[in-house]
């Protein structure tokens, strides 16, 4: 007799004030730093007031070049998390898909990725263990985020 074991779904919370991601995936407890907006996770550039900012999730991304602004972290809801595959731009990452109802404030394009020199415009970038996260949701098969401005459910506005 064959028997196999499936892994459950990741179930991921990020915490945008205290820029954590929690949760499990891929069988494996996840608690790491992460950015999300502002430029945050840059390599190459200091993040901007935006990164990780509770009040700024409307901000949108403008301009290219030196006139670039960042955009803010993502809007406060709940998302698909995609299984991880790689984009042209962004190499590995997992997409996230909002759930119907969420207010995106005009906002859209939001993915799970690593480092890099540009950082984030509202992505979650993990600033460690991005690999170990990417193979975990490979192997849930993606899963579920919640989005929430801070921890114990504290609300800024």
């Amino acid at each position: 007799m064959i028997t196999t074991t499936t892994v459950p779904k990741a179930n991921l919370i990020y915490y945008i004030y205290e820029g954590v991601l929690s949760g499990n995936a891929g069988g494996r407890h996840f608690q790491l730093f992460a950015a999300s907006g502002g430029g945050g996770g840059s390599t190459k550039h200091e993040p901007s007031t935006s990164a990780n900012n509770p009040y700024m999730t409307g901000l949108r991304t403008r301009g290219k070049g030196a006139r670039h602004r960042h955009g803010g972290p993502l809007p406060l809801g709940r998302y698909k998390i995609h299984r991880p595959a790689k984009h042209p731009h962004l190499g590995r990452s997992a997409f996230l898909e909002p759930f119907q109802g969420i207010p995106m404030l005009g906002r859209s394009g939001f993915f799970i990725h690593g480092r890099g020199p540009h950082g984030s415009d509202g992505c979650i970038v993990p600033l460690a263990q991005f690999k170990a996260l990417m193979d975990a949701l490979e192997s849930s098969d993606g899963g579920t985020l919640h989005v929430l401005e801070a921890t114990g459910g504290t609300r800024f506005a």
